[in-house]
């Protein structure tokens, strides 16, 4: 059975971000409290009604794929790891907490920590849980948005060309 999630600390630069799955029924309950989150950018669906986070955000990501609203995710990636660095607390959730998450908190590193698309790969696995980026797609976009996250980089996922 795959790790299960509420909320694990995950370090990103200098900032912690909370990476959540909502397919544990006991999550709540035996988690320890927490205060929620100022900010949440939740990957699912399933979360609509669940969350807590005091700002929370939605983007359409089917299972195991790149995300459908890449645009959004990149432009959402680029607000929180402002709102990381102002010392806010930040959530991401999907439904298992692996695959999009971990795809999610991956970008995040590539903003905070400064680190390569294949490193934060990687890293997420290595220090945040072994099924992050649960597919090739989603390690696809990854190393895809990498370019998107640099600093004064607009999103070339969804760039249209000027006529």
């Amino acid at each position: 059975m795959k790790d299960r999630h509420w909320r694990t600390r995950y370090r990103v630069g200098d900032a912690e971000v909370w990476g959540t799955s909502l397919d544990s029924a006991e999550r709540r309950l035996r988690a320890p409290h927490a205060e929620p989150a100022d900010f949440g950018l939740y990957l699912d669906e399933r979360w609509r009604g669940e969350t807590d986070a005091r700002t929370p955000y939605f983007v359409f990501w089917p299972t195991l794929e790149a995300p459908v609203e890449s645009s959004l995710l990149i432009t959402l990636v680029k607000e929180l790891a402002v709102e990381l660095r102002n010392g806010a607390t930040v959530e991401v959730a999907c439904f298992g907490g692996h695959g999009r998450t971990g795809a999610a908190l991956a970008c995040l590193d590539i903003v905070l920590g400064e680190v390569t698309a294949e490193d934060a790969v990687a890293r997420i696995r290595r220090e945040y849980c072994r099924f992050a980026v649960g597919s090739a797609e989603l390690e696809r976009f990854v190393l895809d948005a990498e370019k998107s996250l640099l600093p004064g980089t607009r999103d070339p996922l969804h760039a249209t060309e000027a006529p």
